[in-house]
């Protein structure tokens, strides 16, 4: 067994210490969204993961390769979605390496996760794929108590894991159809970000009144939606500037072409959520750091 505790503070760091795990287009939400830790136990067949995130981020998750994985929320101050799930203090959320899931946070969680070989526990896990889209609520923290062990062995998880599932029905998490309405947006612009997207757009869209939109937005993600989508153009300013030759490129251009047309506002926005001016930024000339790539940027017009 291994044992590896790291902490980051940039993108860069946090995937490379997210020991197996996939992880890509991340979004800053807050200045100190990209702070925090994470603990890794390695086992022959299985791994246990603790990650304590300062809060503020959106990105995609992925299982290791050929696992199947548990998460326990052990801690969660406030607004928090992974896929179709609002998450707080016990819930146990079920996954695997079969597509990505998008993971966001409005503030700080932590997060411990259970990974286990497809090919070393094939029944198990074929079992486990039954809770894909459920949820267990951990009461009595039988599975939080794993993560409080300073040292584990690998027949007493895979044993404890075993029981807690059998022992508790699964559930589906509730949302209400504006809720519902507000993820569907969250993905839709996840993949197709441009200058023209608006909160009146989605509302005519979707059928459904602005203030409602409002209210569901606040509800998962702790942000109105006005604001969300800005904090989203933001990264893609971020991104760009980051990406781009000074040399060939201006700060006005590139944050027109996002939407944003009062440079004034704009650079206090920018200032704020990133600590530095956006002309800082631009002069850097260090590439793809803030974690958004390419294929994260699809979009189908820009202005």
């Amino acid at each position: 067994m291994k044992n590896k505790s790291e902490a980051f503070n940039n993108y860069k760091s946090m995937k490379k210490s997210a020991k197996n795990w996939d992880i890509h287009c991340a979004y800053q939400l807050h200045p100190n969204a990209l702070i925090g830790e994470h603990r890794v136990e390695e086992f022959q067949t299985l791994q246990l993961s603790y990650t304590k995130r300062e809060g503020g981020f959106m990105h995609n998750a992925i299982s290791p390769k050929d696992t199947f994985s548990v998460a326990i929320i052990l801690q969660c101050a406030s607004k928090a979605c992974f896929d179709v799930h609002k998450l707080y203090k016990g819930k146990v959320l079920f996954f695997d390496d079969d597509k990505a899931y998008n993971f966001m946070s409005e503030s700080s969680i932590e997060v411990g996760i259970i990974s286990i070989s497809k090919l070393k526990y094939p029944q198990l896990c074929e079992y486990l794929s039954h809770y894909l889209g459920f949820f267990i609520d951990d009461k009595e923290e039988i599975l939080s108590s794993i993560f409080q062990k300073t040292k584990n062995k690998e027949q007493d998880i895979l044993f404890t894991l075993t029981n807690f599932v059998k022992k508790y029905s699964p559930r589906t998490s509730k949302i209400t159809k504006g809720e519902s309405i507000a993820l569907s947006i969250r993905d839709e612009v996840y993949q197709h970000m441009d200058g023209e997207i608006s909160i009146s757009a989605f509302a005519k869209k979707y059928n459904v009144h602005s203030q409602t939109l409002q209210n569901s937005f606040k509800s998962l993600f702790g942000f109105t939606p006005k604001l969300f989508l800005r904090l989203l153009k933001l990264n893609l300013v971020h991104y760009e500037l980051e990406n781009t030759d000074p040399k060939t490129a201006t700060v006005s251009n590139i944050a027109r072409k996002w939407g944003f047309t009062h440079m004034g506002r704009f650079s206090n926005y920018y200032s704020k959520l990133f600590l530095e001016k956006p002309s800082t930024t631009l002069k850097k000339v260090i590439p793809n750091v803030n974690g958004i790539e390419s294929k994260c940027v699809v979009r189908q017009e820009e202005i």
